[in-house]
């Protein structure tokens, strides 16, 4: 596998879990949304925003990491 292979594979893999986690992000926030909307517990929705704030850090994480594809 040449280098830029690993690069452009490397590069494919960080973009799947980039837009992984901003789908958890975009469903754990519409979720909240549809319970407060229908009169859910505190309790539920929390647990929903909790999950998409673990979402953001690990997006904060991977656009943040060393070894993230530059926008070159």
């Amino acid at each position: 596998m040449s280098l830029a292979t690993f690069d452009e594979d490397a590069a494919r893999r960080w973009r799947h879990g980039l837009r992984n986690e901003l789908n958890v992000i975009t469903m754990a926030t519409s979720t909240a949304i549809a319970l407060i909307d229908h009169g859910a517990s505190l309790e539920r929705v929390r647990e929903h925003l909790a999950r998409a704030e673990a979402a953001c850090r690990r997006c904060r994480d991977l656009v943040t990491e060393q070894d993230a594809p530059s926008a070159e």
